[in-house]
């Protein structure tokens, strides 16, 4: 996968905060990309003002010829993700649960929307997991299950990327 692509993708959906865009940076020159943007971005201090920081990345990743996908294809490479790290065995399904939020991916494919719905549809987890323990044992298998399909699916927008790294993503906002 792309470096500069799951950055892309993390920040726009939330798991990469503006503050932590110049370490981020940093660690993708170290990678080996480069441009003046991501130079400039990478020299920065994380108290430097949030708009100017994420102007930077989106100049960098044009500067880096990486399309930085809309919010809706950003949510699907999350769900395409947490599915492959749970079938990985990487993560739980209580972390897939905790990383994401009701009307993910709506506009999906159906794979993922019910992904999704699995992942969000038990509000009450902890008291499930200690007072109903089949229910629990039940939901988690059931998530397995949707991840396992998601994970093998091929209408995958992360390897949209890797496969066809020159070409935007459908939806995406490439400059």
């Amino acid at each position: 996968m792309d470096a500069a692509f799951t950055l892309a993708w993390q920040h726009s959906v939330g798991l990469v905060f503006p503050e932590n865009l110049p370490m981020a940076a940093a660690e993708l020159m170290a990678e080996g990309q480069d441009s003046p943007a991501l130079r400039d971005l990478a020299g920065r201090s994380s108290n430097e003002d949030t708009a100017e920081l994420q102007s930077l990345l989106q100049e960098a990743m044009g500067e880096l010829r990486v399309p930085v996908p809309d919010g809706e294809t950003a949510e699907r490479c999350l769900l395409h993700h947490l599915a492959a790290r749970l079938t990985a065995g990487d993560i739980t399904p209580k972390d897939v649960a905790a990383t994401l939020w009701y009307g993910i991916a709506d506009t999906g494919t159906d794979l993922e929307s019910q992904f999704a719905k699995a992942a969000t549809e038990e509000d009450y987890l902890d008291a499930m997991e200690t007072n109903q323990p089949e229910a629990f044992r039940s939901w988690e298998n059931a998530l397995r299950a949707a991840a396992i399909t998601l994970a093998a699916a091929e209408n995958n927008p992360l390897k949209a990327v890797e496969t066809q790294p020159d070409r935007a993503l459908p939806g995406a906002d490439a400059k």
